[in-house]
């Protein structure tokens, strides 16, 4: 899986301890977990452009990959930081 982030979430409580598996949306980041055997739909999906998971809000928004929006805003942040010197 390209650019797909990940994991295992480990939670313990009264009832003993729980594993879930999980991925990270690669359009906004959001920490989506994985069900046993639910639809993948249920989870969001795959973007066909970038070929991540994504998770069930980014469905609908298009394409714009988590990397190109860091992209984006280091950009701005070297424009704001040059008008500032100069």
């Amino acid at each position: 899986m390209r650019g797909t982030r990940h994991g295992v979430l480990i939670t313990s409580g009264p009832d003993g301890t729980k594993e879930e598996d999980t991925f990270a949306c690669g359009h906004c980041g959001r920490i989506v977990t994985v069900k046993p055997m639910c639809d993948p739909a249920d989870m969001g999906g795959r973007c066909t452009c970038c070929d991540s998971l994504i998770c069930k809000h980014c469905v609908d928004k298009g394409c714009d990959p988590m990397e190109k929006k860091l992209d984006r805003w280091e950009a701005r942040a070297r424009l704001i930081e040059s008008m500032r010197i100069a």
